[in-house]
Order: structure tokens, then sequence, then C-alpha cells
């Protein structure tokens, strides 16, 4: 048998490893707002917007998230200009820079992680949490849930997901992710993180579409606030959801035993970032 004490002493010897570099993400900006999401509406935050994304929503009104410039600007008491990609560690400096400078940050400063789909650069995301979390921060991920395997490399990390149901209808592909924005969900409750699944509410959505997700949304039924999102129009959607059908979806959620909440995109109204 090796003695233990050489072993150790040869390990002591070794060569340290050279860090790992730290994860990079492509960024389209970085700002403070009250815009919130959810539970958090109004509440004021640091976001962090990261480009890419991997669908294409009818309603999006994010379309220069779809990929990243050069540079990306940080809103601040001066705007700066940072290249792209840029590292969780640099990212993490920047952020507590704006929210120190908002001023509003509070006794729990909070950091949005948005896109675009943060869950394409899963490794920045967990990176960045670490960063911000060890100065007392939280970290919010918004994303649209299409990823379980993503989430679960991060997810270590993040203190509220907010999740969106994409509804086929609500998508140019049409396709169902149900079962992977089900998955999101369990993966961050059992993390014991706080989680709110978003439906946008467009003109094309039917009561058959809803009670589809409801359905699938059961399992977790009690563990997350439901928010329904009258869409706001922008680009090829003119128009937002009927009074009376979102009176009658809203009514359908109650009765599917969700807690509910009908928030539209706040910030739009207030005119904020």
């Amino acid at each position: 048998m090796a003695n233990l004490g050489d072993a150790l002493r040869k390990l002591q010897a070794a060569p340290a490893a050279s860090a790992a570099p730290s994860a990079r993400a492509p960024l389209i900006e970085i700002f403070h707002s009250v815009q919130g999401e959810g539970r958090f509406v109004g509440v004021p935050m640091t976001f962090v917007r990261v480009a890419t994304c991997p669908i294409r929503c009818k309603y999006c009104d994010t379309p220069n998230s779809y990929t990243a410039s050069e540079r990306f600007p940080v809103r601040s008491v001066r705007e700066l200009q940072e290249p792209n990609p840029v590292s969780a560690e640099r990212a993490a400096e920047l952020v507590r820079t704006v929210f120190t400078a908002a001023g509003t940050a509070g006794k729990t400063p909070r950091v949005s992680v948005t896109g675009g789909e943060p869950l394409v650069f899963p490794a920045f995301v967990r990176e960045l949490g670490r960063a911000v979390r060890g100065k007392g921060a939280r970290l919010h991920l918004e994303t649209a849930a299409l990823d379980p395997a993503a989430l679960q490399q991060c997810v270590d990390q993040v203190d509220h997901l907010s999740a969106d149901y994409k509804l086929p209808v609500t998508l140019s592909d049409g396709k169902d992710h149900g079962a992977a924005h089900l998955q999101c969900c369990q993966i961050a409750i059992a993390r014991g993180a706080s989680v709110d699944v978003k439906v946008v509410l467009t003109a094309e959505v039917d009561d058959l579409a809803l009670e589809r997700a409801f359905t699938v949304l059961q399992p977790v039924r009690d563990k997350v606030l439901l928010v329904l999102q009258p869409v706001t129009p922008f680009g090829v959607v003119t128009k937002t959801v009927a009074k009376s059908d979102l009176e009658r979806f809203t009514a359908l959620a109650v009765r599917s035993g969700f807690d509910v909440r009908v928030l539209p995109q706040v910030h739009r109204a207030l005119g904020v970032p």
C-alpha cells in the first residue's frame, strides 16, 4: 500500500492547475429598471440582457436580441460601451457598478438575467450568479424554459425563475414545448427557488390552448405563481387579447387551481427600459 504521507506530499508539490477561463456570453445591454416580471413587477433591479435566441415568438418585441453587436451598452450615470462577448466576472463588476449608481438596490439587490435566451449560456449564468450572490444579491433568471439540461447546470445559483410557457399558437413554428416547461419548473422548485410561469395571451389564443397548458402544469400548480400577460402589440401582432377573452381565461386559470395574476408589460406603460 502506498504511503499516504508520501502521496499527500506529491500532491502538494504538483504544479497548481491554471484557473479555468471565465465563462463568456454576448450581451445586448446591462441596465437598471423597475420593469420586473410577475411577482416582482415594479421592484428595482439590474438587468443583464443576453443575446441570441433559439425560437421565434410571433409577439417578440426584442428582435434586437437575436444577434449581438461588437460592443454593448452599460446604462448607468454615463453610458459605457463594453466589448462582446463578456466574461461573467466582468459582467458582475458592471452589474455592481450599475445598481450602486442607481441608488435603488435596497437591502437585497436583485439581478435579472434575461434575453434573448440566457440558457444558451448556462455556464455564464452560473458564474454570474455565483459572483453577484457572493456580494449579497439575488439572481433572477427569465427564460423561455426550453432546455432543462441547461437549467440544471446553473440552477444552484438561481433564486427566482421566471419561466415562460409558450403556447404553440404564439410561436412561428407552432411547436409544443409543454414537457420542457414543466421540467424546468420542477428543477427550480427542487432547488428551492421561487417560480413564476408566464403565459402570453394573444388574440389567437383560445380556451383549448390554455386548458392543455394548465393540464401540463398541474403537477406544480401549488408551487408556482401563474402570470397571464395580455400581449403588447408589436411588429406583426397588431392587437391585444379582447377583454371578454381575458376575463374568461382568468376564470379558467382560477378554476384550474392556480394562484394567478394578470399583468401587462408594466414598463411599456411607464415608459421605462
